[in-house]
Protein backbone atom coordinates (compact mmCIF):
# COMPACT_ATOMS: atom_id res chain seq x y z
CA UNK A 1 0.00 0.00 0.00
CA UNK A 2 2.55 2.46 0.88
CA UNK A 3 4.00 1.67 -2.49
CA UNK A 4 0.88 2.43 -4.33
CA UNK A 5 0.48 6.05 -1.97
CA UNK A 6 1.39 9.24 -4.50
CA UNK A 7 0.15 13.05 -4.54
CA UNK A 8 -2.68 12.30 -5.62
CA UNK A 9 -3.36 9.89 -2.40
CA UNK A 10 -6.36 11.64 -0.08
CA UNK A 11 -6.66 9.08 2.33
CA UNK A 12 -5.33 5.22 3.21
CA UNK A 13 -8.46 3.05 4.54
CA UNK A 14 -8.04 -0.19 6.49
CA UNK A 15 -10.88 -2.76 7.39
CA UNK A 16 -11.76 -4.26 10.62
CA UNK A 17 -12.18 -6.25 10.00
CA UNK A 18 -12.87 -7.00 5.82
CA UNK A 19 -16.32 -9.01 4.99
CA UNK A 20 -14.56 -11.48 2.66
CA UNK A 21 -12.94 -13.36 4.68
CA UNK A 22 -12.98 -11.66 8.14
CA UNK A 23 -9.43 -10.55 8.36
CA UNK A 24 -8.53 -7.46 10.93
CA UNK A 25 -6.31 -5.05 8.44
CA UNK A 26 -2.71 -4.00 10.41
CA UNK A 27 -4.43 -0.89 11.13
CA UNK A 28 -1.37 0.51 12.84
CA UNK A 29 0.58 0.26 10.84
CA UNK A 30 -1.67 1.82 8.12
CA UNK A 31 -1.53 4.73 10.11
CA UNK A 32 1.57 5.10 10.66
CA UNK A 33 2.10 4.85 6.96
CA UNK A 34 -0.54 7.84 6.30
CA UNK A 35 0.69 9.98 9.43
CA UNK A 36 4.39 10.15 7.87
CA UNK A 37 2.64 10.95 4.76
CA UNK A 38 0.24 13.58 6.11
CA UNK A 39 -2.90 11.96 5.09
CA UNK A 40 -6.07 10.74 7.18
CA UNK A 41 -6.40 7.35 7.52
CA UNK A 42 -10.20 6.04 7.95
CA UNK A 43 -10.94 2.52 9.83
CA UNK A 44 -14.13 0.70 8.52
CA UNK A 45 -15.26 -1.13 11.15
CA UNK A 46 -18.55 -1.49 9.75
CA UNK A 47 -18.35 -5.31 10.25
CA UNK A 48 -16.18 -4.96 13.85
CA UNK A 49 -17.09 -1.87 15.59
CA UNK A 50 -19.18 -3.13 17.96
CA UNK A 51 -17.96 -6.87 18.13
CA UNK A 52 -14.17 -5.88 18.60
CA UNK A 53 -15.33 -3.42 21.31
CA UNK A 54 -16.66 -6.07 23.36
CA UNK A 55 -14.60 -8.72 22.49
CA UNK A 56 -11.80 -7.04 24.53
CA UNK A 57 -14.25 -5.80 27.05
CA UNK A 58 -14.80 -10.13 27.13
CA UNK A 59 -10.62 -10.88 27.61
CA UNK A 60 -10.70 -11.54 23.77
CA UNK A 61 -7.34 -10.60 21.82
CA UNK A 62 -7.73 -7.83 20.11
CA UNK A 63 -5.60 -6.16 17.60
CA UNK A 64 -5.50 -1.90 18.30
CA UNK A 65 -8.16 -0.73 15.08
CA UNK A 66 -9.60 2.66 16.72
CA UNK A 67 -8.49 6.10 17.99
CA UNK A 68 -6.13 4.38 20.16
CA UNK A 69 -4.08 4.17 17.06
CA UNK A 70 -2.27 7.40 16.55
CA UNK A 71 -2.72 8.40 13.11
CA UNK A 72 -6.33 7.24 12.78
CA UNK A 73 -8.62 10.03 11.95
CA UNK A 74 -12.00 8.65 11.33
CA UNK A 75 -14.33 5.27 11.90
CA UNK A 76 -17.51 4.17 10.26
CA UNK A 77 -19.93 1.32 12.41
CA UNK A 78 -23.06 -0.13 10.94
CA UNK A 79 -25.20 -0.45 13.84
CA UNK A 80 -27.23 -2.99 12.00
CA UNK A 81 -23.92 -4.98 12.20
CA UNK A 82 -23.94 -6.62 15.32
CA UNK A 83 -25.60 -4.20 16.74
CA UNK A 84 -29.24 -5.64 16.33
CA UNK A 85 -30.48 -2.30 15.31
CA UNK A 86 -32.81 -1.93 11.97
CA UNK A 87 -30.79 -0.53 8.90
CA UNK A 88 -30.30 3.26 8.38
CA UNK A 89 -28.29 4.11 11.36
CA UNK A 90 -24.53 4.10 10.75
CA UNK A 91 -22.16 6.38 12.63
CA UNK A 92 -18.87 7.64 11.29
CA UNK A 93 -17.05 9.37 14.21
CA UNK A 94 -13.60 11.40 13.79
CA UNK A 95 -10.87 12.41 15.81
CA UNK A 96 -11.84 15.80 16.66
CA UNK A 97 -13.97 18.67 15.80
CA UNK A 98 -11.80 20.10 12.77
CA UNK A 99 -12.03 16.77 11.11
CA UNK A 100 -15.58 16.79 11.58
CA UNK A 101 -16.00 20.08 9.70
CA UNK A 102 -15.42 19.05 6.72
CA UNK A 103 -18.41 16.44 6.58
CA UNK A 104 -20.93 19.61 6.59
CA UNK A 105 -22.20 20.97 3.26
CA UNK A 106 -23.18 24.30 2.89
CA UNK A 107 -24.22 26.10 0.27
CA UNK A 108 -26.17 29.82 -0.09
CA UNK A 109 -26.55 29.54 -4.02
CA UNK A 110 -29.94 29.22 -4.11
CA UNK A 111 -33.28 31.38 -3.38
CA UNK A 112 -33.17 29.85 0.24
CA UNK A 113 -30.94 31.22 2.21
CA UNK A 114 -28.05 29.60 4.04
CA UNK A 115 -28.18 25.69 3.62
CA UNK A 116 -26.33 23.18 5.79
CA UNK A 117 -26.22 19.52 6.06
CA UNK A 118 -23.96 17.17 7.95
CA UNK A 119 -24.22 14.34 5.77
CA UNK A 120 -25.26 13.42 1.93
CA UNK A 121 -29.23 13.41 2.39
CA UNK A 122 -30.69 16.54 2.61
CA UNK A 123 -32.71 15.45 5.36
CA UNK A 124 -32.78 12.82 7.36
CA UNK A 125 -35.64 11.13 9.24
CA UNK A 126 -35.59 10.32 13.02
CA UNK A 127 -36.72 6.96 13.20
CA UNK A 128 -34.00 4.59 12.55
CA UNK A 129 -31.86 6.59 14.88
CA UNK A 130 -34.59 6.29 17.41
CA UNK A 131 -34.91 2.67 16.83
CA UNK A 132 -31.27 2.58 17.06
CA UNK A 133 -31.14 4.26 20.27
CA UNK A 134 -33.97 1.79 21.36
CA UNK A 135 -32.56 -0.88 20.54
CA UNK A 136 -29.26 -0.30 21.97
CA UNK A 137 -30.32 0.89 25.47
CA UNK A 138 -32.29 -2.25 26.12
CA UNK A 139 -29.70 -4.46 25.25
CA UNK A 140 -27.10 -2.25 26.93
CA UNK A 141 -23.69 -3.79 28.11
CA UNK A 142 -24.91 -6.84 29.42
CA UNK A 143 -26.49 -7.67 26.48
CA UNK A 144 -23.93 -6.93 23.94
CA UNK A 145 -21.28 -8.91 26.40
CA UNK A 146 -23.39 -12.31 26.23
CA UNK A 147 -24.34 -11.53 22.64
CA UNK A 148 -20.91 -11.04 20.87
CA UNK A 149 -19.46 -14.01 23.29
CA UNK A 150 -22.20 -16.14 21.75
CA UNK A 151 -21.72 -14.86 18.38
CA UNK A 152 -17.79 -15.34 19.07
CA UNK A 153 -17.73 -18.92 20.36
CA UNK A 154 -20.65 -20.54 17.25
CA UNK A 155 -18.09 -18.98 14.78
CA UNK A 156 -15.29 -20.67 16.40
CA UNK A 157 -17.36 -23.53 16.53
CA UNK A 158 -18.10 -23.39 13.31
CA UNK A 159 -14.72 -22.97 11.87
CA UNK A 160 -13.73 -25.72 13.85
CA UNK A 161 -16.68 -28.22 12.27
CA UNK A 162 -15.14 -26.94 8.90
CA UNK A 163 -11.48 -27.75 9.40
CA UNK A 164 -12.53 -31.27 10.18
CA UNK A 165 -14.27 -32.06 6.76
CA UNK A 166 -11.21 -32.95 4.23
CA UNK A 167 -12.82 -31.18 1.40
CA UNK A 168 -12.96 -27.76 2.94
CA UNK A 169 -10.54 -25.18 3.54
CA UNK A 170 -10.78 -21.80 5.77
CA UNK A 171 -9.48 -18.76 3.97
CA UNK A 172 -8.54 -17.44 7.36
CA UNK A 173 -8.73 -18.47 10.71
CA UNK A 174 -12.10 -16.46 11.70
CA UNK A 175 -10.65 -13.32 13.69
CA UNK A 176 -13.84 -11.76 14.73
CA UNK A 177 -17.57 -14.03 13.35
CA UNK A 178 -16.77 -14.04 9.66
CA UNK A 179 -15.30 -17.15 8.23
CA UNK A 180 -15.05 -17.77 4.62
CA UNK A 181 -14.22 -21.29 3.00
CA UNK A 182 -13.42 -23.11 0.11
CA UNK A 183 -12.46 -25.94 -1.16
CA UNK A 184 -9.59 -27.66 -0.70
CA UNK A 185 -9.22 -28.88 -4.72
CA UNK A 186 -11.23 -26.96 -6.57
CA UNK A 187 -10.64 -29.14 -9.49
CA UNK A 188 -12.28 -31.79 -8.16
CA UNK A 189 -14.63 -30.05 -5.36
CA UNK A 190 -16.95 -27.35 -6.31
CA UNK A 191 -17.83 -24.85 -3.64
CA UNK A 192 -20.61 -23.43 -5.62
CA UNK A 193 -22.40 -26.62 -5.96
CA UNK A 194 -21.85 -26.72 -2.31
CA UNK A 195 -23.98 -23.46 -1.95
CA UNK A 196 -26.55 -25.23 -4.24
CA UNK A 197 -26.89 -28.15 -2.12
CA UNK A 198 -26.98 -26.19 1.51
CA UNK A 199 -29.84 -24.14 -0.45
CA UNK A 200 -31.65 -27.32 -1.22
CA UNK A 201 -31.63 -28.06 2.64
CA UNK A 202 -33.01 -24.49 3.80
CA UNK A 203 -29.32 -22.87 4.07
CA UNK A 204 -28.14 -20.01 2.65
CA UNK A 205 -24.76 -18.95 2.43
CA UNK A 206 -22.61 -16.02 0.42
CA UNK A 207 -20.99 -17.17 -2.33
CA UNK A 208 -18.02 -14.67 -3.78
CA UNK A 209 -14.82 -14.91 -5.59
CA UNK A 210 -11.77 -15.03 -6.82
CA UNK A 211 -10.93 -17.70 -5.31
CA UNK A 212 -14.26 -19.06 -5.14
CA UNK A 213 -15.63 -19.16 -1.50
CA UNK A 214 -18.77 -19.65 0.53
CA UNK A 215 -19.13 -16.65 3.46
CA UNK A 216 -21.25 -16.69 6.67
CA UNK A 217 -21.90 -13.86 9.16
CA UNK A 218 -21.82 -15.85 12.13
CA UNK A 219 -24.71 -14.53 14.50
CA UNK A 220 -25.41 -15.12 18.06
CA UNK A 221 -29.14 -16.69 16.86
CA UNK A 222 -27.26 -19.03 15.22
CA UNK A 223 -25.84 -21.17 18.37
CA UNK A 224 -29.08 -23.14 18.76
CA UNK A 225 -28.47 -23.83 15.08
CA UNK A 226 -25.50 -24.88 14.54
CA UNK A 227 -25.23 -28.64 15.40
CA UNK A 228 -27.97 -28.85 12.48
CA UNK A 229 -26.13 -27.35 10.15
CA UNK A 230 -23.06 -29.66 10.53
CA UNK A 231 -25.45 -32.22 9.89
CA UNK A 232 -26.50 -30.70 6.84
CA UNK A 233 -23.25 -29.46 5.91
CA UNK A 234 -21.54 -32.99 5.95
CA UNK A 235 -24.63 -34.27 3.93
CA UNK A 236 -24.22 -32.11 0.95
CA UNK A 237 -20.45 -32.40 0.75
CA UNK A 238 -20.76 -36.04 0.10
CA UNK A 239 -23.76 -34.87 -2.48
CA UNK A 240 -21.87 -32.86 -4.19
CA UNK A 241 -18.58 -35.24 -4.02
CA UNK A 242 -20.53 -37.93 -5.48
CA UNK A 243 -22.53 -36.23 -8.21
CA UNK A 244 -19.05 -33.83 -9.11
CA UNK A 245 -21.52 -31.39 -10.16
CA UNK A 246 -20.87 -27.49 -10.49
CA UNK A 247 -22.80 -24.53 -9.71
CA UNK A 248 -22.61 -20.68 -10.24
CA UNK A 249 -21.22 -17.86 -7.96
CA UNK A 250 -23.90 -15.31 -8.15
CA UNK A 251 -24.06 -12.52 -7.33
CA UNK A 252 -24.20 -10.41 -3.67
CA UNK A 253 -27.44 -9.47 -2.52
CA UNK A 254 -29.40 -10.79 -5.19
CA UNK A 255 -32.49 -12.17 -4.57
CA UNK A 256 -32.42 -16.28 -4.81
Amino acid sequence: MEAAIDENTVLVVGSAPQYPQGVIDPIPELASIAATRDINCHVDACMGGITLTFLRRLGHEVPDWNFAVPGVTSISVDLHKYGYTTKGASVLMHRNKRLRAYQTYLTDNWLGGLYGSSGILGTKGGGPMAAAWAVMHHLGEDGYRRLTQQAKLTCDRLAGIISTIPQLTLRAQPEVTLIAFGATDPGTFDVNALAEALWRRGWYLDRQGPPASLHCTVNAVHADHLDEFEIDLRAAVAEVETSGSRGDQGAYGSIE
